[in-house]
């Protein structure tokens, strides 16, 4: 059932609106057609009583010789009256029930002229002749269903006898009309204007309240990408300003606690910087070559350490605004410095590749990426086209690759494969990881893949258009 439901909170809503919109009208035709029927019928009956008994008391006080007469001039078209003798006189066993209101009328207004009860049959055949039990529920509801959506095409038969004498009877009978169908133009006129009301009222009261979700979902999406978004606007009705509150609280604790992260880290890295210049300084003192490197050697790792860790650190702090950037010529930049040290770097791209992105971030990013590459695969066959609306880069190596098992771990902070990765390259662990965090800052996505033939991919997909910050309290979004 909920399959065929639509997958927005709105188009839900609408559907289980409208359905019960729909039962409850159906529900209320059935009860209104029903009362109809019933005050139609009763007024009906109210009418017969009255029409028998006036000629039924007319009747049973005049002289026997003078019954026939007026028997006969009460005879019409719709309305027989005839005297008969009680040997003659067929039993009245119709096809329905006796009415009880009827008779009850016509015990309150006839004089019969003898002890005898009255006789009233009214017949009530089911219209579409199936043979179903007289009390069987199935009965009931066909029947009211019927004539609510078809009326009646016959009419009630209704025979009441009345005793004149012990050797007459007064017989009456005639037709009683059934209440019709209503009128289905009107009932599904007005049927169509509920439906349009309540649709309208409904679309809009949902997309008034809705709206917060969607603004909550795109608050959410921006922060994830930049810690300086700005915040939620606090509006609309209590919960909707509750929710923004502690969602504005949230961030701004989250963006301090990077600060202060960045921060810590900036003064660690300064502060260490000045023993490890005295260090370098007193090595360069010691006589014995081998030594003095190898202590070098130890401090420049440090620095690095130093270094990578600060540049992860202030990743997620980045302030950099977004600006329409030539990726292609980006990559052409990167791959002509990586060219001029000697390594093995080929580049081809395709078509105009530009986008609304931080340039040093995303220079950054796919840098580590590169430098991965010639680093531990010897080469690094560098691809760029436009596909589906996002920017493909690919960056192929002919190295070990990766194990399976790991293609998701590499990209921990200062997680490292020492199977291929050590030390001595001079790798931290946290060049996949800065290229990530940068490239969620602008939306896109990387994923490792083992070539068939051998060697690592790195597939980058970038968003064309971007969220771009305007200092660090508004923003929009950019299109290419």
């Amino acid at each position: 059932m909920t399959g065929l439901l639509p997958k927005s909170l709105s188009g839900q809503t609408v559907v289980i609106l409208v359905t019960g919109l729909i039962a409850t009208h159906v529900v209320t035709l059935l009860v209104l057609s029903e009362d109809r029927v019933e005050s139609l019928t009763r007024t009906e009956e109210q009418h017969i009583a009255q029409h028998i008994a006036s000629i039924s008391n007319i009747v049973v006080n005049v002289p026997t010789e003078w019954r026939e007469r007026i028997v006969r001039s009460s005879d019409g078209h719709s309305f027989n009256v005839r005297i008969t003798e009680v040997s003659n006189n067929q039993p009245l066993q119709g096809a329905g029930s006796g009415n009880t209101m009827l008779r009850d009328l016509l015990l309150r207004q006839v004089r019969p002229g003898t002890s005898d009860p009255i006789s009233v049959d009214i017949s009530d055949a089911d219209p579409s002749d199936m043979p179903l039990p007289p009390n069987s529920w199935r009965r009931w509801l066909q029947f009211r269903v019927s004539r609510l959506v078809f009326g009646h095409d016959r009419d009630q038969a209704v025979l009441v006898s009345v005793p004149l004498s012990d050797s007459q009877r007064l017989n009456f009978s005639t037709s009683m009309p059934l209440a019709s169908a209503p009128g289905w133009e009107r009932q599904l006129a007005v049927t169509g204007s509920f439906l349009i009301v309540v649709l309208m009222l409904s679309l809009w009261a949902i997309r008034k309240l809705s709206s917060p979700l969607a603004l909550f979902a795109n608050a959410a999406t921006t922060f994830a990408r930049n810690v300086y978004a700005p915040s939620l606007p606090e509006i609309g009705p209590s919960e909707v300003r509750e929710a923004a509150r502690a969602f504005n609280n949230m961030q701004k604790r989250v963006r301090q606690t990077i600060e202060g992260r960045a921060q810590m880290l900036g003064a660690i890295s300064h502060d260490l910087r000045t023993p490890l210049t005295t260090i370098r300084l007193r090595a360069e003192s010691v006589a014995e070559s081998d030594v003095r490197q190898r202590i070098l050697g130890a401090v420049d790792e440090m620095e690095a350490m130093l270094t990578s860790t600060l540049t992860f650190a202030r990743e997620g702090t980045a302030q950099e605004e977004v600006q329409a950037t030539d990726v292609g010529s980006l990559l052409e930049a990167i791959c002509s410095d990586f060219s001029d040290t000697g390594h093995d770097v080929i580049l081809v791209t395709k078509g105009p590749l530009i986008a609304a992105c931080r340039p040093l971030a995303l220079k950054r990013a796919l840098s580590n990426l590169i430098d991965n590459a010639v680093k531990y695969g010897e080469r690094a066959d560098v691809a760029a086209s436009v596909k589906e609306g996002m920017i493909d880069i690919s960056i192929a190596d002919q190295g070990p690759g990766v194990p399976h098992e790991e293609l998701e771990r590499v990209f921990q902070p200062f997680y490292r494969l020492e199977s291929s990765r050590n030390r001595n390259t001079g790798g931290m662990g946290l060049g996949l990881a800065i290229a990530q965090m940068a490239l969620d800052m602008h939306g896109g996505s990387i994923r490792l893949e083992n070539r068939a033939e051998a060697g690592l991919c790195v597939r980058v997909l970038l968003p064309m258009g971007t969220f771009a910050p305007e200092g660090r309290s508004s923003g929009k979004l950019r299109a290419h």
